[in-house]
């Protein structure tokens, strides 16, 4: 497998996930399109996550173990694990083997359904970390790196979309299942985590064009642009959710559906950097 036998029917993919929807909603309805986006996506969108985690494990076996590099796709590795763990979580209810949460549903459903949510945030904390010790990484070198004036600019455009989705959480009551009034608080984490996750991928893909550019900055561009749509799909449930429950369901997970295959592509583009066998800080931080 390599980064262009993927890319090719990814991005045809981004044009056939809004016909399908298209056609689920014109034919079968609300509901048939919500079985397109909670099964068929999602489900999709997940054997994807699978096929990046081991591309992700093998773009870490570059690394020695004394290369910044191998932690820095250790945590990465982390991040994706424990991210599947709360798909599979997903998994089981999108499949309606766990029952709705009501008021009156006993602690361990509660504990299932609101509290373990959290573990996406616990597995993005694994990717903050990843960045900041490539961060760190980098001023490690001696180098002189530094933000361009429209960095910053582009960070602001950023943290809008956690105020824009604090501005519209009323929204995200009509986009949740079953009687949860936990969900706003979960969204409005998620989408702030996003926002400094996103925010810290555009400062390694700063430093990493500072070093020439080449192999290691498309990596890390192709990261960036995950970030943003992970951090948009928490966005678009919020602002679509009012208008169209099917539509804001689809456009989250499409957004996610786009982060995954990013990933994918990025680890790809991290085993193209040098073949096997080279020492993995150079792969980490030259050119290509």
């Amino acid at each position: 497998m390599n980064s262009k036998s993927v890319l090719v029917p990814f991005i045809i993919s981004l044009f056939l996930w809004p016909i399908a929807f298209a056609l689920a909603i014109s034919m079968g309805g609300a509901d048939a399109a919500t079985t397109l986006t909670s099964k068929v996506l999602f489900s999709t969108t997940v054997l994807f996550e699978i096929v990046a985690l081991f591309q992700i494990a093998q773009a870490r076996k570059l690394f020695s173990r004394s290369d910044h590099g191998y932690l820095t796709w250790t945590l990465i590795l982390a991040f994706i694990i424990i991210r599947l763990v709360a798909e599979a979580r997903l998994t089981t209810m999108n499949l309606e083997m766990v029952p709705q949460y009501t008021d009156s549903s006993p602690a361990w459903l509660f504990f299932y359904r609101i509290v373990l949510r959290y573990i996406y945030t616990v597995s993005d904390l694994f990717f903050v970390a990843a960045l900041v010790t490539t961060i760190r990484s980098y001023k490690s070198t001696g180098l002189k790196f530094g933000l361009l004036k429209q960095d910053y600019l582009y960070m602001l455009l950023l943290w809008t979309m956690p105020v824009i989705t604090f501005i519209y959480r009323e929204n995200l009551f009509s986009a949740a299942a079953g009687n949860d009034q936990y969900i706003p608080t979960y969204r409005l984490v998620a989408v702030t985590v996003g926002a400094l996750i996103a925010s810290l991928c555009l400062v390694v893909r700063r430093y990493a064009l500072q070093m020439g550019g080449g192999a290691v900055a498309r990596v890390w561009n192709t990261v960036f642009v995950a970030g943003i749509a992970r951090d948009a799909s928490f966005l678009a449930l919020a602002l679509m959710s009012g208008w169209s429950k099917a539509g804001a369901q689809f456009t989250e997970q499409y957004l996610l559906w786009i982060f995954t295959g990013c990933w994918l592509i990025a680890a790809l583009y991290q085993r193209e950097v040098l073949p096997r066998g080279k020492t993995g800080e150079y792969a980490a931080f030259t050119t290509g």
